[in-house]
């Protein structure tokens, strides 16, 4: 008795019969949305890492935003004097420079926390000992949050003694104490003797942290600068803090010729600057330094009147943001070829479905069923290994970020993974109405072929028309979809020239097997050329795989040399120290290190104006010994150009008339072109040099150099050096070197090594990001064109096992089935990869030229197309290893799957 099916149960039954292609397509798309809805989410967290990692490795003096000036606050008029509250004597100060904080540009009052100054007389000969200790007088507000008291007590205001002279109480370091030999309770003497300036040490300090960004604003306070060159007698200079008020006593140390110094900085929370609000806080930036802001009016007394801040933090965010624009760039570069080959492995994987669907289809069809009711139930079958897979994938991504990164992928993120979903239901749909049909002897068929001629000279426009494009219009920052396209374009151009021409050398290895013995070579020939099996779609991906393992091979190696280059550039010479400020004096005891061959000083960035053929614009000057500076840099790169290093610098020394000797950054030079008349603040100067590249100074691209010689003439003065540059013996010990280095410029300051900085780049998100983005492709292509053959071996399994049928009716060997598979995909393959070598060696030179890879390198100068013949090892033979493994595996599984019934296939013809 029989029993009524419904329609429900009848598609349900058919869904699940023969799921085997189905199944295949659905893990594709879960992986495909896993990574279209991770990517966006991951490129968003690796530049929050980039700018994290690139702010948190400033040091305090790179970090804040910072203000140096050769006067003191001024100091208003008290009754009594000496004043007794520091209110009175730095409020109106104070109040000021909170003004501008709070005056400045969001995000910049929540970034920056309130001000700090210091003021100080530096060099006070102590009477009781002239020609061994020396006292610099230090005043600041709020200095006593930094200090914990081990000895003695804080100092009071300034008191007049009543023998008329001023008594001003201060604390020393303990280890300043000791190399004074200064008791606490004891008097020393300032100046000269007609001066009552007496100074009484009223306790004793250690730094409350000595981490605090503090110190490194203020050097040589917790050690004191010693002097000792064994030529003359050592020499002691220790800071004192005194009572803030007692900062209107300073006059009477300047009225000596003392020059009294004021630094001012905002310390700058880096955690409140991330990839949300960094251009904001760039420009917000750039408005605060770009002018003076006023202080003070003359009417007001004798000292600072105007401060002008600078920021070095602005150029470290640029950098970071431009890391991670051409992070995108060149992400979106590498994905588009991938991503191309996905969504043709995934039609690939629909044809699948159909073909194991055929059979049914075809009794549908001949039943009655109409063509919609055929679209409906291959949609349907589209939703579950399209849709599900897809909305399954993304929110398993979506759940994980925000579990583990707080982050959440905007709505445009989960975009490509709905595509993703949707494409088998639409390829499906499409490919229905020939699910009812008999499939033709695609190679007895010569129609197409004046539309396949059509469709390649299209592609082939398309491809010169974007690389044209591109090399005119130039690249745009972040994700350039030209630039994403034209790898895609170039890719299927090489596709169909590969398919185009590997059939050239097989028909001349048909002719020759023709007259051989053995049937495999001619038999294989023979199908290979005939059959359909191989086409675009596995072609491309191995044209693709290929290239993308090329090209990361080549693009990793440029990357290595270039911040191989960059790093060796940024340090100048073998060792350099930063974070402080350096006398000559220091630098004579530098050069006395066992192990020093060799050190050089580069000043502070001054700010200056170059007058351009009359036009005016801002630019830094940096003051050297150069002749100091060209032997400390030998044959490596530097400040100095290699034809002054070359003559030690002679030229840099030597006035060229009446005009000061320069060298320029390569953008100066690029602005002075060809003009004639320079002037730097009003001085005649006269290019000897231009340098382009990193320098040891920064990532300033506007500066310019002058000796020594010229700094009162050109600047008024000659400013100290904020940057030292040390050259190593062969042998010396670079860690020993340090320690000397430490104790003779303080333990704040950092020293850097070329070997350090190129560890350091390379281990930052940026970088690690790239080579990551770079292998994932190589990876990911290499599944995908795996697949592609398995696939491609699997629709041509039924057409195969007739052949073999026949041929082992006709006696000939198992291993016949082997070769049949092999000379199916072997030739094409072999071409693929041949033309994916040459194609991949020719993208990164689409990308060098296009991409702006310095921010990587920390150069200025775009990183040289270089190849590494390890890295390439890795990237290629990792690739060609990776896919013939999983194509054996896939293909193993594919086999068991037939012989189950999964994805079998109905006979042709």
């Amino acid at each position: 008795m029989s029993r009524r099916v419904s329609t429900r149960a009848l598609v349900a039954h058919h869904l699940r019969s023969r799921a085997g292609g189905g199944a295949i397509v659905a893990s594709l798309v879960l992986v495909l949305s896993l990574v279209a809805t991770a990517a966006p989410i991951a490129l968003g967290l690796l530049g929050d890492a980039a700018l994290r990692d690139r702010l948190d490795s400033l040091p305090a003096t790179g970090r804040d935003v910072v203000a140096d000036s050769p006067f003191f606050p001024v100091m208003p008029e008290t009754d009594p004097f000496p004043p007794t509250d520091a209110d009175d004597v730095w409020v109106d100060f104070l109040v000021a420079l909170e003004g501008i904080r709070r005056g400045a540009d969001e995000p910049l009052p929540d970034v920056l926390g309130e001000a700090r100054a210091v003021a100080s007389v530096p060099g006070a000969r102590i009477l009781e000992d002239p020609a061994t200790q020396a006292l610099t007088m230090a005043f600041s507000p709020g200095y006593e949050s930094e200090i914990r008291m081990v000895e003695g007590a804080a100092p009071g205001p300034a008191v007049v003694a009543d023998d008329g002279s001023l008594r001003v109480e201060v604390v020393l370091s303990r280890e300043t104490a000791q190399e004074l030999e200064w008791q606490v309770g004891d008097e020393r003497h300032l100046g000269s003797d007609p001066l009552p300036y007496v100074v009484v040490l009223s306790g004793v300090f250690e730094p409350a942290d000595a981490s605090s960004p503090f110190w490194q604003h203020v050097p040589s306070v917790l050690q004191p600068s010693i002097s000792d060159d064994g030529n003359r007698a050592r020499e002691v200079t220790g800071t004192a803090f005194a009572h803030p008020a007692s900062a209107a006593t300073a006059a009477m140390l300047t009225s000596l010729g003392l020059r009294p110094a004021t630094v001012v900085w905002y310390p700058t929370d880096v955690d409140e600057i991330d990839a949300d609000n960094a251009e904001q806080t760039v420009a917000a930036l750039n408005k605060l330094t770009s002018v003076s802001h006023t202080i003070a009016s003359s009417a007001e007394g004798v000292g600072i009147l105007s401060l002008k801040f600078d920021a070095d933090i602005t150029g470290e965010i640029e950098l970071a943001l431009a890391q991670q624009s051409s992070t995108a760039g060149v992400i979106a570069m590498l994905i588009a070829g991938p991503i191309g080959v996905a969504a043709a492995v995934l039609a690939l994987g629909c044809r699948l479905i159909l073909e194991s669907r055929r059979s049914a289809m075809r009794l549908m069809s001949a039943r009655g069923a109409s063509v919609g009711q055929l679209r409906r139930l291959l949609g349907i079958e589209g939703a579950i290994t399209g849709l599900v897979p897809a909305i399954v994938g993304a929110s398993a991504v979506v759940l994980a970020a925000a579990l583990l990164f707080g982050a959440a992928p905007p709505a445009a993120g989960l975009v490509p993974a709905l595509l993703v979903g949707l494409a088998p239901v639409v390829i499906l749909a499409i490919l229905a109405p020939s699910a009812g049909e008999r499939p033709l002897r695609a190679d007895l068929s010569r129609r197409g072929s004046r539309l396949r001629l059509v469709v390649e000279g299209v592609l082939v426009g398309f491809a010169a028309l974007a690389l044209v494009l591109l090399f005119v219009r130039g690249y745009t920052a972040g994700v350039d979809l030209l630039l994403a396209a034209t790898p895609l374009l170039l890719s299927l151009v090489a596709c169909l020239v590969t398919l185009r021409l590997y059939p050239l050398p097989l028909t001349a290895v048909l002719s020759r097997a023709r007259a051989g013995a053995g049937a495999d070579a001619f038999l294989g020939a023979a199908r290979a050329l005939r059959e359909p099996s191989i086409g675009l779609t596995p072609v491309l991906a191995l044209v693709v795989g290929v290239s993308v393992a090329v090209s990361s091979g080549i693009l990793l190696s440029a990357l290595q040399t270039g911040v191989a280059d960059a790093s060796r550039a940024q340090i100048g010479a073998d060792v350099r120290v930063t974070g402080g400020s350096f006398t000559r004096d220091q630098l004579g005891r530098v050069a006395d290190v066992d192990g020093v061959v060799g050190v050089a000083g580069i000043s502070g960035a001054e700010p200056a104006t170059l007058d351009i053929d009359g036009v005016k614009r801002a630019t830094s000057v940096f003051v050297v010994e150069a002749s100091e500076l060209a032997a400390v840099q030998g044959d490596g790169p530097g400040m100095l150009p290699a034809e002054l290093v070359a003559d030690a610098g002679a030229s840099l020394g030597s006035g060229a008339g009446a005009a000061v000797p320069v060298v320029v950054s390569g953008a100066t030079a690029d602005a002075i072109g060809g003009a004639d008349d320079l002037r730097v603040d009003g001085a005649d100067v006269a290019v000897v040099g231009v340098t382009r590249g990193p320098v040891p100074t920064g990532v300033r691209e506007n500066w310019v150099v002058i000796d020594s010689a010229y700094a009162e003439s050109t600047l008024g003065r000659d400013p100290t050096d904020r940057t030292v540059l040390v050259a190593l013996d062969e042998g010396a010990a670079p860690g020993d070197v340090a320690d000397d280095l430490r104790t003779i410029l303080g333990s704040a300051v950092r020293i850097d090594t070329s070997d350090e900085i190129a560890d350091a780049i390379e281990s930052g998100p940026a970088v690690q990001g790239v080579r990551g983005a770079l292998l994932l492709a190589t990876a990911v292509t290499a599944l995908l064109s795996a697949l592609a053959l398995a696939m491609t071996l699997t629709l041509a399994a039924a057409p195969r096992a007739r052949v073999l049928a026949l041929l082992r009716t006709l006696g000939a060997p198992p291993r016949s089935a082997t070769s049949l598979a092999l000379w199916e995909i072997g030739p094409p393959a072999v071409a693929a990869v041949v033309a994916g070598t040459v194609f991949g060696a020719l993208v990164p030179l689409v990308v060098l030229a296009a991409v702006d890879l310095r921010p990587f390198t920390g150069s200025s100068v775009q990183p040289g197309y270089g190849i590494d013949p390890a890295i390439l090892l890795i990237t290629l033979g990792g690739f060609l290893a990776l896919a013939a493994l999983l194509t054996a595996v896939v293909l193993l599984v594919s086999r068991r799957a037939r012989a189950a019934g999964a994805l079998r296939t109905v006979e042709e013809g």
